[in-house]
């Protein structure tokens, strides 16, 4: 799954949760940070650590593969319903990009 991917299923808080009992199963949805792989990107793949198990850096690596944090999936969760309700015509495409463009710019 790559960010455009996730866009569809952190529209709301309860799809957010029912995505992550599927994926992430065992880890409480509080301490998940999405992470991409290699850089930030909107084609990157996309893994939910647990930060309570991860180090607390920017770049982890997982088998001789380099994730870069993005954000805890709580806070990704609220800027998407956020983009999704208040600018209704913005497609998954363009929400995933300013989630970048906010991550690289201003985060």
């Amino acid at each position: 799954m790559n960010l455009i991917e996730l866009i569809p299923h952190l529209k709301t808080i309860e799809k957010a949760e029912a995505l992550m009992k599927k994926v992430a199963p065992d880890i409480d949805f509080d301490t998940i940070d999405l992470y991409l792989k290699d850089k930030l990107a909107l084609d990157s793949e996309i893994i939910f650590p647990d930060n309570e198990s991860t180090p607390n850096t920017i770049v982890i690596t997982i088998d001789d593969a380099e994730y870069e944090n993005l954000f805890p999936l709580y806070m990704a969760q609220e800027m998407i319903e956020g983009y999704a309700t208040g600018y209704p015509n913005l497609s998954d495409t363009e929400i995933a990009q300013r989630l970048l463009d906010y991550a690289i710019n201003d985060a």
